[in-house]
């Protein structure tokens, strides 16, 4: 993909802080593509043309933070994971407000969702200028998927909000533009050892 482009306007949050319970490994540092899978996250912003990319650590924080050092992006601990994700999209949207200022777009990225297309995230950012609802999430066939994309103005909001359901609770009751989009994943969770199996099935295919 041409990175000639750079988006200095968009953000990215990986969430990295959960207990990986149903998967009884570690998910952002299993292996993935040539790395980890907190590694494959960001390098699809990376290879988006995003380069202000901040990991959230929490459970395993010293680890987590380790591995964000390795591949050079920022990270910030949530001092309670327990508390669920939202705690995580608190804790990282309010670090990466204050770390990168030009930012006016932040995407929101669950580390166990690493199949995401690059292009699907270009498409975002070169939307996101002209956009001018709360969000901006792309629809896959029809339905929500990630990364959404939150205004700056309404990170801020979200720094402060205790929605119900988290953050798809604060989706619902947010001003979202959706931007459809043909991606060669499926937006799934990796929770378990067979979804981690099909998701590097999926990685093998999409790579040949």
């Amino acid at each position: 993909m041409d990175r000639k482009k750079v988006f200095s306007h968009v953000a990215c949050v990986v969430l990295a802080a959960g207990f990986s319970t149903r998967m009884k490994r570690f998910k952002p540092l299993l292996p993935f593509g040539r790395g980890t899978v907190l590694a494959f996250a960001a390098g699809v912003w990376r290879e988006a043309g995003i380069d202000q990319i901040l990991a959230v650590a929490g459970h395993k924080a010293e680890l987590v933070e380790a591995e964000a050092g390795r591949i050079g992006i920022a990270s910030v601990r949530n001092p309670r994971p327990e508390d669920g994700m939202y705690s995580s999209v608190k804790a990282g949207l309010a670090s990466a407000l204050e770390l990168f200022p030009e930012a006016s777009w932040f995407g929101v990225h669950p580390v166990d969702i690493p199949l995401v297309d690059p292009a699907c995230v270009r498409a975002l950012a070169e939307r996101a200028p002209a956009c001018r609802a709360d969000c901006l999430v792309p629809l896959y066939e029809g339905r929500r998927g990630h990364p959404p994309l939150l205004a700056r103005r309404f990170a801020q909001r979200a720094c402060a909000s205790e929605p119900q359901g988290g953050l798809r609770g604060l989706l619902e009751d947010a001003c979202v533009e959706e931007l459809a989009l043909a991606s060669a994943f499926g937006d799934r969770d990796m929770d378990r050892p067979e979804d981690y199996e099909r998701a590097l099935a999926e990685l093998a295919a999409w790579r040949k």
